[in-house]
């Protein structure tokens, strides 16, 4: 097994400012949720970069909301693309979880049924 196969330890946590971020080391910050997860250096890249659109597309809604008396559809649809983006972010966290995470994931219901 290459050292890109290997499974490794890792802490993910989703505040919004650093969502992005996928960490070896544990925070140990009671404020935060920290996941779990055990992932192959592309497993952890995939992540990575779901984490970030989805953060981007965070820092849009945020500026829709601004403008909201413009067009409600709008920015309708885009909380909604960002809703979707999240599951997608619970949903890999759940497949990459340690047994933790995964109880910790169902414990606030934040997988979908047909996983």
């Amino acid at each position: 097994m290459t050292n890109e196969e290997e499974k490794q330890l890792y802490y993910v946590n989703l505040n919004p400012i650093s969502m992005d971020t996928i960490s070896p080391v544990r925070v140990n910050d009671g404020q935060l949720i920290e996941y779990e997860i055990e992932a192959t250096l592309s497993e952890r890249e995939d992540l990575e970069h779901l984490l970030h659109e989805v953060q981007a597309h965070d820092v849009e809604l945020g500026n829709l909301i601004s403008f909201r008396h413009f067009d409600d559809t709008e920015g309708d649809a885009d909380k909604n693309e960002y809703q979707r983006g999240l599951n997608d972010v619970f949903d890999e966290l759940y497949k990459l979880g340690t047994e933790e995470t995964k109880a910790k994931i169902k414990e606030i219901h934040l997988i979908n049924d047909d996983m």
